[in-house]
């Protein structure tokens, strides 16, 4: 399974890429929006795990051009944000799941499981 880790924390991606690749997942990171979107659109991914807060372009703005580009790759959000608000939003921009940083590694990796499943 191959997965895009959307973080601009360069140690938090780390930590979370090596986990991922523990568990057989090949893993590519970008730490932007601009970046993000360009992989997305360039590589096939089972699934897109995406923070919120990222420079250039921010993760709804990467979540929605991925879904109007008909894109309907998986999308795991993955931030601090924890309001309400920001998980409805999170959600109706395309998003699949929303996990609230911090989490537990083993919910991630339950529901990265969950939107790939529904995915296929």
């Amino acid at each position: 399974m191959r997965v895009l880790l959307v973080e601009d924390e360069p140690q938090a991606a780390q930590v979370l890429a090596k986990g991922l690749r523990e568990q057989a997942y090949a893993v590519d990171i970008a730490a932007d929006g601009d970046t993000a979107l360009f992989q997305a659109g360039t590589t096939d991914y089972d699934a897109l795990i995406l923070d919120l807060m990222l420079p250039r372009v921010n993760g709804l703005a990467v979540c929605r051009s991925i879904r109007e580009a008909g894109n309907v790759v998986p999308i795991l959000m993955l931030t601090a944000r924890d309001a309400v608000e920001s998980r409805i939003e999170g959600l109706d921009c395309g998003a699949d799941d929303y996990l609230v940083k911090p989490y537990d590694f083993g919910e991630l990796l339950a529901r990265l499981r969950a939107v790939i499943r529904r995915g296929r």
